[in-house]
């Protein structure tokens, strides 16, 4: 039987147990400090890119959405309007007035351009709401029957002719139905889009001011992570091949650097443009409620002298509150049409309530002459020069509106591919710091 001889160190020249893991080989430890740099790289990239597209894209929606909300309100006007100026020419028929031939004549000439006017601003506002993809569908139809029924009304009363003040019972029952489609349907309905498209611009300023914050924190946090691990990497490399700097690591780090600093800015910036577009949009939208109101009012005091039974007892009261409190909303910015509305010598409250007086005193010849006239003091007249203030205002605000819109769209625009130009060559930098050394074990 063969014994098995197992030999043995001797106690005292036996290896120490140290309990440490074996090192990894240095290409492995390079592999995975290049994977560590990508990875931080491209997490900054992916935030910086998401927020401004997402920006951007919020930055069209409020564009296009603040343009229809502008547009429904302009339509608002041109309808409201065009039904006043109907309810003027059925008013003043051929322009005679008992025993005065003639005597209105310019009233109603006036009232004529200003209804074929508004009916062409309503067309061009219709096209315009159609060419942005709005849902104008139920306003094209009524606004096309209400034009039919309006100028069978008018038609009526100038052939062969009624009298200024006497209106055909005829013409006065064509111009009731239209007013009902116009008052109960289009009117309304540009109303809803106006507000509905305005909402949806609004939101779109608060979800792009959103998507900037959240990016900017974003990236602050992972530029920061990714210049660190930058800079520790290049730490590493030092001691692992005791050179004092790579420098083509080191220009990664710079233009990761550049990264994090122009994203941060572009991003910061384009959060306070995203806030500026909404508070000026609400800001400009408050303009076209109150000349939507304001226009309301004047529709209601026209109606009031050629249906009398209808609205002879309607009060200006509830619709000057309303306007009252519009125009207070317009800040001291409002100021002027503030005055021209109500303190000034000749103003739009004080004609409506003198026409309402008329009305309800069957003084027909002094609320036609206030209504329909074109001359300091009158209706027509007062109001214009009161619309106006409000149309300067809205104009300004507008434009405020869109200069920051511009801005927005201005800080977004660049970083649509910046992020991916200084990522990508943050990314070919770092190839080119490791590949050398990797070379080295081949």
């Amino acid at each position: 039987m063969t014994a098995t001889v197992v030999q043995t160190a001797p106690v005292g020249l036996q290896p120490p147990s140290t309990g440490a893991r074996p090192a990894r080989p240095t290409p492995t430890r390079l592999w995975l400090i290049m994977a560590a740099l990508i990875a931080a790289v491209l997490a900054l990239l992916a935030v910086t890119a998401a927020s401004f597209i997402q920006a951007r894209s919020q930055a069209d929606t409020v564009n296009s959405r603040a343009r229809t909300a502008a547009q429904a309100g302009d339509l608002y006007f041109a309808l409201a309007d065009l039904d006043s100026e109907a309810a003027r020419l059925v008013l003043l028929g051929d322009g005679d007035f008992q025993s005065s031939a003639g005597a209105y004549d310019g009233n109603q000439l006036s009232a004529l351009i200003a209804y074929n006017d508004r009916t062409a601003q309503v067309d061009s506002d219709l096209q315009a709401l159609a060419a942005d993809g709005a849902s104008a569908t139920a306003i094209v139809s009524e606004v096309t029957q209400y034009r039919s029924i309006a100028d069978a009304a008018i038609g009526l009363d100038e052939f062969p002719g009624a009298p200024a003040g006497q209106p055909l019972a005829t013409a006065i029952g064509f111009y009731a139905r239209a007013t009902t489609m116009m008052q109960d349907v289009a009117l309304p309905a540009a109303a809803q889009l106006r507000d509905e498209t305005a909402a949806e611009a609004s939101q779109a300023a608060d979800s792009a001011h959103t998507w900037a914050i959240v990016g900017l924190i974003g990236t602050l946090v992972l530029g920061v992570l990714a210049v660190l691990v930058l800079v520790r990497a290049q730490r590493r490399l030092t001691v692992l091949f005791r050179r004092t700097l790579n420098p083509t690591l080191f220009a990664a780090t710079v233009v990761t650097v550049a990264l994090l600093i122009g994203a941060a800015a572009g991003l910061g910036s384009t959060a306070q443009d995203a806030s500026d577009s909404g508070s000026r949009l609400a800001a400009y939208l408050q303009v076209v409620v109150t000349r939507a109101d304001s226009y309301d009012a004047d529709g209601t005091a026209v109606r009031s002298v050629l249906m009398p039974d209808a609205f002879g007892n309607a009060q200006l009261g509830p619709g000057e509150t309303l306007i009252n409190k519009d125009l207070g909303r317009l800040g001291s910015a409002g100021s002027g049409a503030t005055a021209l509305w109500s303190h000034a010598s000749h103003n739009p409250v004080d004609d409506f309530q003198s026409i309402l007086t008329a009305v309800q005193q069957n003084d027909t010849a002094k609320a036609l002459t206030i209504e329909t006239g074109t001359a300091r003091g009158d209706a027509a007249f007062d109001f214009y020069d009161y619309d106006q203030s409000l149309q300067t205002l809205g104009t300004q605000r507008l434009a405020d509106f869109q200069a920051a819109a511009s801005g927005l769209s201005s800080d977004v625009s660049p970083w649509l591919y910046w992020p991916w130009i200084l990522a990508g060559a943050t990314l070919l930098l770092i190839s080119l710091a490791v590949r050398p050394r990797l070379a080295e074990y081949r």
